[in-house]
């Protein structure tokens, strides 16, 4: 089981590589262009080697921690003990990040789909994914209480706020063509944000371990986090004005016509 933990690992890497490049791609491509629509079908299938690797190692760590975590060492019982605690811990961590970055991406693709089908993202299997992810970033933010480690903590409250906001919509009957691109540019930037996050806790916290001692290594795992935030938020302002212009002019026009009619 060990040797098939490090076969996922090292396709979850490589593929985990060619999705944080090929982000870029559809993100510099005209948008609803040829170019944009491939480029964008590479990633997403990209991204879905990288959860559904990181999926499977989890699982495998989940049924055998010490087996995996400690593969050929005589270790003592208590050893076992927090070596199969610390690595479940780990592994339900990684989960939760598995299920954000699925969940979000899934919703970005769905979202194109409302202007023909408004009722997509209201599909049992969406949902039933939405409030897994829901549920284990509540575990994992209970765990990180528990044990006082921040990483949890804040990234159960991310995962939280995520599952609400996308169950939220798909609540939603009436969508916009302005929310509709907002929607999907939000979960694809979502699931970039998750990569990236990836790439800087594990390499970053390498690179950085004597600059960023204790609970201070938590800054490479929340910084793709904090800066995606601000680009998504001003990016909402600047679709949601595209939407609530037109219907302002509309309503000014409006007022125009009557007062001239009286």
């Amino acid at each position: 089981m060990h040797h098939v933990h490090q076969s996922l690992l090292y396709a979850h890497i490589a593929t985990g590589l060619v999705a944080v490049i090929a982000f870029w791609l559809p993100v510099a491509a005209h948008k609803g262009s040829d170019w944009h629509i491939r480029a964008g079908r590479f990633y997403v299938w990209a991204m879905y080697a990288v959860t559904a690797t990181a999926f499977s190692m989890c699982v495998l760590v989940l049924v055998n921690p010490v087996g995996i975590a400690a593969e050929g060492e005589y270790i003592s019982a208590e050893r076992a003990w927090s070596v199969r605690s610390n690595a479940q811990t780990f592994a339900v961590f990684l989960l939760m990040l598995s299920l954000l970055v699925l969940s979000a991406l899934r919703h970005g693709l769905l979202a194109l789909r409302l202007k023909s089908d408004a009722n997509v993202l209201k599909r049992p299997m969406h949902r039933a994914l939405i409030i897994a992810l829901g549920v284990v970033s509540v575990l994992v933010g209970w765990v990180g209480v528990d044990q006082g480690r921040i990483l949890l903590m804040v990234f159960a409250v991310l995962g939280i706020n995520g599952a609400i906001r996308m169950f939220r919509e798909t609540l939603r009957s009436e969508w916009t063509r302005g929310e509709m691109v907002f929607a999907h540019l939000n979960g694809l930037l979502g699931t970039g944000i998750g990569a990236y996050t990836a790439v800087f806790a594990f390499g970053g916290s390498r690179l950085l371990a004597e600059l960023l001692p204790g609970q201070l290594q938590v800054i490479p795992w929340v910084t793709p986090a904090i800066v995606g935030t601000i680009v998504v938020a001003r990016m909402k302002r600047r679709y949601v004005r595209k939407t609530t212009e037109p219907r302002r002019a509309g309503a000014v026009a409006s007022i125009k016509a009557a007062l001239t009619r009286a």
